[in-house]
């Protein structure tokens, strides 16, 4: 792709400062950013009320697209006319033997004529999405951006100041890199009625996407009506309350939920389908199943009670996979949401699926035992039990003639050959299984967590699970691995965010949370990695800001208000001075490395921030060379707190050393595990101890595994750590 784009951005300047009556122009710097722009000097097409979009058989709907974009925008409605030979106005037409893929467009403006052509109606769709995204738009007054608007339906501002609008002639053409772009939502957390899903799957189209995940059971409710299982909607659709804050102790007793019907959901698949984006339904199995459990006991392997759970987290509570009428449930189950949903895929989980049940459990171990499933160093007989599971499931999707799809856990054990992985646990199980030859959709939640707080100053955000993903850390995502060999990539199909929905209860929210990050996020799925300015992509993010008050989309605007959040810490013997780690962090939380810990400034906000290091299962480190012999007495390091995600220290060792290789202890502190009633943030622990001359200084620190009164008891505890100091 020629970089043309400061040449265009001048031209259409130019453009704008002679035309006719100082008309507002067109702008085609947009996003996604279309491959190619090229723009002549022909007198501009002029688009006005009297206008026409003549379209092409099989066209109809994607004109009425058009006419219902330019109203939203301008004011007023065009005529449609099926095609004519050679018409002036807009024109839309298939031209697949022009293309050499599918969504590829055209667009070509001379002075009378806009003609958009496309490889398909889709590719024909997304060149109106480019000519309405060029569209100059009225200001309308701004709203505080963390607050619900009057309005978040999608409903255009009835308030229009433009009638005709230029058009530059230009030759436009562009195709995407990725062919699966898709966007996740859960609506088992906190129930979205789909009314404004609807408006969600708009959100989708209007940034390119063409791939929905719909979230469709969990621990905490079950959304979709199984006919042959009435309980599931009639019971396992609601709970009776909910945890208060970030997963305490404390709950509400208000009754929450809600279910989508069949013909519902029907009407629902269509209204995607005529924007050109396949609707993926999950249902995950066997572990987050606690909802179907307690409407039908007899499918766990404790036989209950159970209840549709009322907290966050993971439960213990998981399908009994040894069980006959369980494995016929869920077949049954998946069979009727086939019936429902034409998507190619289906999203059968197999995440966070915990199998301390199935230990003890007797009907388990006797399918182990009948399978002959044998331990191995890699995984249990318990994990080899889930991927049998996973497999029987996937067979019956593949005798439908559709594929799976299952978070990355999937990988440990043995699963189906033409499974598809999505790998959200960082990029390794991406990596791993396009090795093994599968496809792959990346979504690790280091970089497309649209659920992680959008800024440091959490106190002025609204209240979200944790984390920190600014748009900047969307933007700098590299989808295609270089541990990868070009035959390897090409089993990367696309990339997906994901919002889960614990702490997001409105709908105004969900789309705070999106917005703008899902810019980002269509830059990367359209365009090429290599293709990245940030400051450039800003300034379109401009243009699509005025598109969202149009539509009264509420969105974070920290990209226009930029903050740099860190402290500097005062100098010190271990300041910028060699380090190294025993053992490398978490892959998603690894950032620029050791070097972080060490380098004089301590980061401010959530772990997910870029300034912490994360280390879970195993301790934290870390050697400091401090280059020469030095007195010491004193060491300091920050670390995280938060009980919500898990996050608490329990120990801290300091040992000394000569010569990096001997090393002898000189201090030792435990760190109390924090209490519901304890406060969160970020924690200064200091260790003092007699004066001690040494070249070399290691630091040890563990963390717990999480207690009995815990969301994640059993589990052990994440450790964030930034800054160390040494005196």
């Amino acid at each position: 792709m020629k970089k043309t784009f400061l040449f265009l951005c001048l031209a259409t300047l130019l453009l704008s400062a002679c035309t006719k009556e100082q008309l507002p122009v067109a702008n085609y710097d947009i996003i996604p950013r279309p491959k190619e722009v090229r723009l002549n000097e022909e007198k501009p097409f002029e688009l006005g009320p009297k206008t026409i979009v003549y379209y092409e058989s099989g066209l109809q709907r994607e004109a009425q697209f058009l006419v219902e974009y330019v109203n939203d925008i301008m004011g007023y409605v065009l005529q449609m006319q099926e095609y004519q030979s050679q018409p002036d106005g807009i024109v839309l037409k298939l031209v697949p033997e022009v293309f050499d893929q599918t969504e590829a467009y055209e667009i070509n403006i001379t002075p009378k004529q806009v003609e958009i052509r496309g490889a398909d109606a889709a590719g024909v769709f997304y060149g109106i999405q480019t000519l309405r995204k060029s569209l100059p738009v009225s200001p309308i007054d701004s709203r505080h951006p963390t607050s619900p608007r009057g309005n978040d339906m999608g409903e255009p501002n009835s308030q229009f100041s433009i009638v005709n609008c230029q058009f530059p002639c230009v030759t436009i053409k562009d195709y995407p890199t990725f062919n699966y772009r898709g966007m996740h939502l859960d609506p088992c957390r906190h129930f979205i009625p789909l009314d404004s899903v609807k408006v969600y799957i708009d959100m989708l189209a209007m940034h390119n996407m063409n791939q929905f995940h719909f979230h469709l059971s969990d621990d905490q409710g079950w959304r979709i009506e199984i006919k042959k299982y009435p309980e599931l909607t009639e019971m396992g659709a609601y709970r009776n309350g909910t945890v208060i804050g970030h997963n305490g102790n404390l709950y509400d007793t208000i009754c929450h939920g809600g279910f989508y019907t069949q013909d519902e959901l029907r009407d629902f698949i269509e209204y995607a389908a005529e924007r050109h984006i396949n609707i993926i339904p999950e249902i995950d199995l066997p572990g987050h199943m606690q909802a179907a459990l307690a409407c039908y006991p007899q499918l766990g392997c404790t036989g209950g009670p159970y209840e549709v759970w009322k907290r966050w987290g993971v439960s213990e509570e998981v399908l009994c996979a040894g069980n006959e009428e369980t494995m016929q449930f869920v077949e049954d189950v998946l069979n009727e949401v086939m019936d429902v949903f034409p998507s190619p895929y289906i999203h059968i989980g197999g995440d966070e699926c915990p199998k301390v049940r199935w230990e003890k459990c007797p009907k388990c171990q006797a399918k182990i035992k009948e399978l002959g499933i044998k331990k191995d160093d890699k995984f249990s007989a318990e994990d080899y039990l889930q991927s049998y599971v996973m497999n029987r499931m996937a067979k019956v999707v593949e005798a439908r003639g559709r594929r799976v799809i299952g978070w990355d856990e999937i990988l440990e054990g043995n699963v189906s050959e033409s499974a598809i992985i999505m790998s959200w646990r960082g990029t390794e199980g991406g990596i791993e299984a396009a090795r093994k030859g599968h496809d792959v959709i990346m979504a690790p939640s280091s970089h497309l967590y649209f659920d992680y707080y959008q800024s440091e100053d959490i106190a002025s955000e609204p209240m979200c699970i944790g984390g920190y993903l600014p748009v900047e850390r969307v933007y700098e995502f590299q989808p295609l691995p270089e541990e990868l060999t070009p035959e390897q990539q090409k089993h990367i199909i696309g990339l997906q965010a994901n919002i889960w929905t614990e702490y997001i209860a409105h709908f105004w929210h969900v789309q705070y949370m999106a917005l703008p990050r899902m810019e980002a996020l269509t830059e990367i799925q359209w365009n090429n990695p290599q293709e990245r300015d940030f400051e450039a992509f800003v300034e379109r993010c401009r243009h699509m800001a005025q598109l969202y008050d149009l539509y009264h989309y509420t969105y974070a605007d920290h990209i226009f208000n930029p903050q740099v959040w860190a402290d500097t810490v005062e100098a010190n013997l271990a300041t910028r001075k060699p380090i190294t780690l025993r053992q490398q962090p978490a892959e998603q939380y690894t950032y620029e490395g050791a070097v972080v810990l060490n380098d004089g400034n301590l980061g401010r906000g959530a772990y997910n921030s870029g300034r912490w290091l994360g280390f879970c299962g195993y301790p934290m480190d870390a050697v400091i060379d401090l280059e020469q012999p030095a007195e010491m007495q004193h060491v300091r390091f920050h670390a995280l707190t938060n009980k919500g995600a898990w996050i608490n220290p329990s120990q801290v060792k300091v040992l000394v050393s000569d010569d990096g290789e001997n090393f002898r202890e000189v201090a030792q502190k435990d760190i109390p595990i924090s209490t519901w009633a304890d406060s969160d943030g970020i924690f200064a622990y200091e260790l003092d101890f007699e004066p001690v001359k040494a070249k070399y200084v290691e630091v040890i620190i563990t963390g717990y595994d999480l207690p009995e009164d815990h969301s994640g008891f059993g589990y052990p505890a994440w450790i964030f750590v930034d800054e160390i100091e040494v005196w």
